[in-house]
């Protein structure tokens, strides 16, 4: 038996899904940030060590999620996507102090760029980026 899909049923082109950055677009409940995965670790452990880093947690409210985008530099650096809610600046503390005792640097978009508190930045265009 022969399936149609949606588009081809109603005589559309097929539909393509674009990935927008995460934290390119800014918003007013979410913050997004990137932390550099030295191991390849993120999904398994990093992730959760730099979420749970510093205890009693500096935030009160919310939750904080991986944002399945890998961005890798032109030097071969891995910077992984996460993003929080709720009590932005609890998180944010929670964050930067975590990549602190971890030792991993952290960064945000900024004007199409890959911004590093360090002030190290990437272009996007001359990295890779990829989501899963």
């Amino acid at each position: 038996m022969m399936t149609k899909t949606l588009e081809e049923i109603l005589g559309f082109d097929p539909l393509t899904y674009v990935h927008e950055i995460p934290g390119k677009i800014k918003c007013d409940f979410r913050e997004f940030w990137y932390v550099e995965d030295k191991k390849g670790e993120f999904q398994k452990k990093l992730f959760s060590k730099l979420a749970n880093a510093v205890n009693p947690p500096l935030c009160r409210s919310g939750g904080a999620i991986t944002e399945n985008c890998k961005i890798t530099t032109i030097d071969g650096r891995v910077f992984e996507g996460l993003s929080y809610k709720g009590d932005l600046e609890g998180w944010k503390q929670q964050i930067i102090q975590g990549a602190e005792i971890l030792n991993v640097d952290l960064a945000q978009i900024q004007d199409n760029k890959l911004v590093l508190l360090t002030g190290e930045s990437y272009d996007l265009d001359e990295c890779d980026i990829s989501f899963y």
